[in-house]
């Protein structure tokens, strides 16, 4: 991890490698038959608890840059990930409740990004109590951080698609808009 030259190249591998996990994730999204407010429940619920989790992870066995990280990865889940997630409870809550079910495609795919998330923190403060956040070990578990974020980007895109949808349904009487998440 002390070595800079490699990081250009790390974005270049995380980014494809996101890809691959946000396509997945989308691909992923209608197995579950859960309401959409349950399902953004336990989305706020997993960014929750991840949050919580990196507030406990042991600080003083990072180096310089493992803090940034960590301090970097905390702001993104308390800042725009649960502003993504705050927006979209919000737009469903003034849908009527047909809209609302048919929202739930869009819904799991925050949800699972987010379980993602959860997963990924887990995983990253697992090896710095382990003292494994050097050598290889340590940049793979930067690298599942990393993805996990970039997978939140198409299901956030999706979400704002899919309520952008469902306002002009709503508003011209029809759902047939939204049959398309």
């Amino acid at each position: 991890m002390s070595n800079p030259p490699n990081r250009p190249r790390r974005w270049g591998i995380t980014l494809g490698l996101g890809g691959v996990l946000a396509a997945a994730l989308i691909g992923a999204a209608d197995a579950h038959a859960d309401t959409g407010s349950d399902v953004l429940g336990q989305a706020g619920t997993d960014l929750t608890d991840a949050t919580t989790l990196l507030d406990g992870a042991p600080t003083a066995s990072l180096d310089a840059q493992e803090a940034v990280f960590l301090s970097g990865q905390e702001s993104l889940q308390t800042g725009p990930a649960t502003a993504v997630l705050t927006d979209q409870e919000s737009i469903q809550d003034s849908l009527p409740a047909a809209d609302q079910t048919q929202l739930a495609g869009v819904d799991t795919q925050l949800e699972d990004a987010y379980q993602g998330i959860l997963t990924a923190d887990q995983t990253f403060v697992s090896a710095d109590q382990a003292g494994d956040l050097t050598g290889l070990t340590g940049l793979t578990d930067e690298f599942d951080v990393i993805q996990a974020d970039i997978a939140v980007l198409p299901a956030d895109f999706n979400a704002g698609l899919a309520d952008v949808g469902a306002d002009l349904a709503s508003v011209f009487g029809g759902t047939d808009f939204l049959s398309l998440f």
